[in-house]
């Protein structure tokens, strides 16, 4: 295992631990869903017990945004339905779910790691696990 491959292994159990974190606190870890409203109107994201954010925006419907609010010069304007589902699809359960698939990853590597011997199959597994465990510590905060 090199230094770089440490921070890697690192950085990523940090943002893990960061990621479950979150999806605790929101939540407490549930499941989100998503409805869809009319018009100019509400869209809502809620849990089994709350209502936990209404996203709104504005539908075109005659009504002339474009010269009036800048933002909406460009057709494809902020789509809520699109924005609600993504949001409930990427819930606090999928993030916890998310967080232990990596975590299981890294203990593999660990695992292989710990175990490495100097054929040529183990260091290939091994150089597989250094570039997954790279290209996870690479995705950073979004």
């Amino acid at each position: 295992m090199t230094d770089g491959t440490n921070l890697n292994v690192r950085a990523v159990r940090e943002r893990l631990d960061q990621d479950e974190a979150a999806a605790l606190a929101a939540s407490a870890g549930g499941r989100w869903g998503y409805s869809a409203g009319d018009s100019v109107g509400a869209w809502t994201l809620y849990d089994d017990h709350w209502n936990i954010a209404t996203l709104t925006t504005y539908r075109h419907n005659g009504y002339d945004y474009a010269t009036r609010m800048p933002a909406f010069r460009d057709p494809h304007y902020v789509d809520a339905d699109a924005n609600g589902a993504h949001i409930a699809r990427h819930d606090p359960g999928r993030a916890l779910a998310d967080v232990a698939a990596l975590r299981a990853v890294l203990t593999i590597w660990e695992r292989e790691d710990a175990g490495r011997h100097r054929d040529a199959e183990s260091e290939a597994r091994a150089w597989l696990m250094d570039e997954v465990v790279a290209a996870l510590a690479g995705q950073g905060d979004r």
